[in-house]
């Protein structure tokens, strides 16, 4: 009596194994990039959140008081103690500390943490005490991100091709414009080439 034998068709071990090595070789490729991605996404995002937090706290005590950041930048040191005291009013304070520089360094509870360099001057590290930029890291350690000239935050066409690290820059003019930059070096000469910002 003959059977009938149906063959089936399946892959062999040698195809799989191909399969499997196209499949890692592709991943190790585009996984990075999108971990890259996502970071900068991260950090984009929380630069326009800690920007918008600090901008609001700056106006509300350039409100009460009548006095624009650049006054409080000229005025007397005890001046500028009152503002950074009521300007930390209208933060959620975790904690404060003081840079490697000697300025005061506010700890919010978003994570962020404020380099308070000048009343019209502020560096954000958006990542608190965490991460590549730590309190008692020189500012000229800081890492930098790859800019384009006039560049600011909400232009998005010029920051495709910005790389962000977690500092960024803040600064406010004499003619109440505020403007946020990725960290680079001389970044208030950049934002307000007019102004005489405080080094």
């Amino acid at each position: 009596m003959k059977r009938n034998i149906m063959k089936k068709n399946a892959f062999t071990l040698a195809e799989v194994l191909v399969t499997l090595a196209v499949i890692g070789v592709v991943a190790a490729m585009t996984i990075p990039i999108v971990f890259a991605n996502v970071k900068q996404s991260e950090y984009r995002t929380a630069g326009k959140k800690a920007f918008s937090i600090i901008n609001n706290a700056v106006q509300a005590v350039s409100l009460n008081d009548g006095m624009t950041p650049e006054e409080y930048a000229n005025a007397t040191d005890a001046n500028k103690q009152n503002y950074f005291e009521k300007l930390q009013s209208k933060l959620i304070v975790l904690k404060t500390d003081t840079d490697a520089q000697g300025n005061t360094v506010i700890f919010t509870g978003d994570g962020f943490a404020y380099h308070l360099v000048s009343p019209n001057e502020i560096y954000v590290d958006v990542d608190g005490d965490n991460g590549p930029t730590k309190i008692d890291t020189p500012i000229a350690q800081w890492k930098q991100a790859e800019y384009d000239d006039q560049d600011d935050l909400y232009d998005t066409a010029g920051w495709e091709d910005v790389v962000l690290g977690d500092m960024f820059y803040i600064g406010f003019g004499d003619d109440g414009k505020s403007v946020i930059l990725p960290y680079i070096q001389n970044a208030s000469a950049i934002a307000f080439p007019n102004n005489q910002q405080t080094p």
